[in-house]
C-alpha cells in the first residue's frame, strides 16, 4: 500500500508523506519501567537510578512487538516466579537486561512475552537461581 501511494505521488507530481506504524511513546516506556522499578524499590531490592531502569525497559521494547504494559506485566510475572522459587537477588531491572541481552539486535521484533516464562524455566532447570 505504501508503494503504491508512493508511485502515485511521483506519477503524478503531489508530494505525500507517508508516517511510519506508529511505536509506543518514550513516555509509555518510561511509565512502565518506573512501575517495575517502584515494585523493586518497595521490596527493598534496588537502588539502580530511574534512568536504568528506562535504559533497560527501552532495550528491550526495541526488540518487541509487546505493548509496554504487557511488557511490565509479564516482568513481574517472571520476578514473583523466580521470588517463589527463592531468588533473593532477581529484580525486574536484571530480568528486563536478561531477556534483552538473549535476543540478538538484529532480529526483527517479536513477540517477546513468551520469553519472560523461558527465563524463569531455564533459570529454574540450571539451578541459578539465586
Amino acid at each position: 500500500m505504501t508503494a503504491t501511494l508512493l508511485l502515485a505521488a511521483c506519477s503524478s507530481g503531489n508530494t505525500v508523506t507517508v508516517k511510519p506504524l506508529p511505536t509506543p511513546a518514550a513516555t509509555d516506556l518510561s511509565a512502565a519501567a518506573q512501575a517495575l522499578r517502584a515494585l523493586d524499590q518497595a521490596a527493598g531490592a534496588t537502588t539502580e537510578t530511574a534512568d536504568a531502569y528506562d535504559q533497560a525497559f527501552a532495550a528491550l521494547a526495541a526488540r518487541c512487538v509487546d505493548q509496554p504494559r504487557e511488557l511490565e506485566t509479564e516482568a513481574h510475572s517472571a520476578v514473583a516466579r523466580l521470588k517463589a522459587f527463592g531468588s533473593k537477588t532477581q529484580t525486574h531491572l536484571t530480568v528486563l537486561r536478561a531477556i534483552a541481552a538473549a535476543i540478538p539486535p538484529a532480529y526483527p521484533r517479536t513477540n517477546c512475552a513468551p520469553y519472560f516464562g523461558i527465563y524463569v524455566d531455564a533459570q529454574q532447570g540450571t539451578g541459578t537461581i539465586h
